[in-house]
């Protein structure tokens, strides 16, 4: 693959986002300038803002909230694990070339291996 090649990947990228940025920008002001849409975002925001408020009252009770504690606690068991989880199969795929794992059922599974590009601004500083 040429390296010429991927940067021109990289520039069409950039490209294609600057240009969806100012379209997004031509719609959010032909939005922001409709009258209707306008009072129409007013009212579900009203609504919304209700529902917020009926909802945390939900969640204050005592058994919510406990239930609520502990879906927030397995959720960051769960982050840590995915976490871990995911160097061991980098690890494994190195070492065996392989993108499947047996589960602890017996079950074959494949895994993927993704590669991103950051964003500008945070290649070498590292």
């Amino acid at each position: 693959m040429e390296i010429s090649t991927i940067k021109n990947r990289m520039k069409m990228i950039d490209e294609l986002e600057e240009e969806n940025k100012v379209s997004k920008e031509l719609l959010k002001s032909a939005l922001e300038n409709d009258e209707e849409y306008v009072v129409a975002a007013k009212e579900t925001k009203e609504t919304l803002a209700k529902r917020r408020r009926i909802k945390e009252k939900i969640l204050e009770e005592p058994e919510n909230k406990k239930v609520n504690e502990n879906i927030k606690a397995n959720k960051e068991e769960i982050k840590t694990l995915h976490e871990i989880l995911s160097a061991e199969l980098v690890e494994y795929y190195q070492k065996n070339k392989t993108d499947q794992i047996e589960d602890s059922n017996g079950v074959q599974r494949k895994f993927k291996v993704v590669v991103k590009l950051l964003p500008k601004g945070t290649g070498s500083e590292e």
